[in-house]
């Protein structure tokens, strides 16, 4: 019980310091559709270079394949959170010195999962999936003339990922797994027109709720290819999906509030692609992994395109290393520490002005596990560069670290008694 409650304290403190510290990172490419979307999974994964979809452990969970939590020990429940700094600096022409620059503090994940049957394993959280944070100064021209006005354009907001997940291990090699996911949120856009001739401000604010289910179906098999090595492979996929948006939209011209049409009060759809990822891995000697990762959204298949700006195919690839370290009690073996390092490239799916908006980095990543406490503590550390100067755009070098919590302790467990 104690153990539950340091936890639930610790949980709380990093939910407090993200209300009192997260200053928003800012990203003028997240103005398309519903934002950024998040490539991380903010699990053991992410010290690797985001790769590792083929990997289980009967301990850690690995949140990006719903096939991974039947590995997990039985009469065992498992609770991980996870929070996440980030700076952001920005280069290219259109930056000022004044917004050179963002910070942000958040709680990004809360996920509880367990063994409910000796094959059976399941899991729910909260994830984030998008985010949506912008703010530039652009012109507009008067319709029916060739009369230019100054424009501020100005967004927030984000889409979570509430879902449940069960696994089944169909037998030793082989578990399957399906992941039901709601995505929720909400956007939300300002358009200020200083109309000069008229000497007067024209705001048009814009909010956009988001709602709708989304599923996800993985695999994972392992084999043993000698004493030494074993084999791992995986895959999900996710077929396309419509976001149901419900627009609502008012309009002010100073202090007074304009009428709208009932069409522009509309409910509207933006689409997700269909995405394959696959994996491979392998370990040698239960100590030393290697994963590779990649992944596909069929972007052009939607053929969206605006003035400047269309969607593409996006390609992700990334590869990592681990080292872990394991004591051995006869036949069981507990791990007390693992080193990571990876890269990754991602060919986004966002090209503006003939320019695709690429993001490629590496990472670090370090933990240990607790024989006494039931506690595991993660470290992961990336550094990355987002988009291009070129022709016009802007850069984006990021840094950021992330620190993931576990703990598991037995659940519902009978206690003989004996008079």
């Amino acid at each position: 019980m104690k153990k539950s409650i340091v936890l639930i304290i610790t949980t709380v403190l990093l939910i407090q310091i993200n209300k009192g510290t997260a200053q928003n990172n800012a990203s003028p490419y997240s103005v398309i559709g519903i934002g950024d979307i998040e490539k991380s999974s903010f699990d053991r994964t992410s010290g690797m270079g985001h790769a590792g979809m083929a990997l289980f452990s009967n301990r850690f969970l690995y949140n990006s394949n719903p096939a991974s939590y039947s590995a997990l020990d039985d009469k065992f429940f498992n609770i991980e959170v996870a929070s996440r700094f980030k700076t952001i600096n920005y280069s290219g022409s259109p930056i000022s010195s004044v917004s050179s620059q963002s910070s942000d503090l958040q709680f990004k994940k809360l996920i509880i999962a367990m063994k409910i049957k000796p094959k059976w394993g399941a899991a729910i959280g909260l994830l984030p999936f998008s985010t949506a944070n912008y703010s530039f100064y652009s012109t507009k021209t008067l319709l029916g003339s060739l009369y230019t006005l100054p424009v501020y354009y100005q967004g927030t907001g984000s889409v979570n990922q509430f879902f449940f997940s069960n696994s089944y291990k169909v037998n030793k090699h082989f578990s399957v797994g399906l992941q039901a996911s709601y995505l929720f949120g909400q956007l939300n856009q300002n358009e200020t027109i200083n109309v000069s001739v008229s000497d007067s401000v024209l705001n048009t604010s814009r909010k956009i709720s988001i709602g709708t289910p989304m599923i996800k179906p993985g695999f994972q098999y392992n084999t043993m290819l000698s004493k030494k090595v074993k084999l791992f492979v995986g895959g999900t996929a996710s077929i396309k999906t419509q976001l149901d948006k419900n627009y609502t939209l008012q309009v002010t011209d100073g202090n007074t509030v304009l009428p709208v049409s009932d069409n522009n009060n509309r409910t509207e759809q933006f689409t997700l692609p269909t995405k394959f990822d696959g994996s491979v891995a392998t370990t040698i000697k239960d100590a030393f992994t290697l994963a590779v990762d990649y992944s596909f959204q069929n972007w052009d298949n939607l053929n969206y395109s605006k003035l400047g700006y269309k969607l593409v195919n996006s390609n992700h690839f990334g590869a990592g290393f681990e080292y872990s370290h394991k004591k051995h009690f006869r036949d069981v073996s507990f791990e007390r520490h693992f080193y990571q390092a990876g890269f990754f490239y991602n060919n986004g799916y966002l090209k503006v002005n003939g320019q695709q908006i690429n993001d490629v980095g590496f990472t670090l990543g370090a933990g240990l596990n607790s024989v006494r406490n039931n506690l595991g503590l993660q470290l992961n550390l990336e550094v990355g560069r987002r988009g291009t100067t070129n022709v016009g755009l802007i850069e984006e070098n990021y840094y950021q670290a992330t620190l993931i919590i576990s703990y598991r302790d037995f659940w519902f467990v009978k206690v003989k008694q004996y008079d």
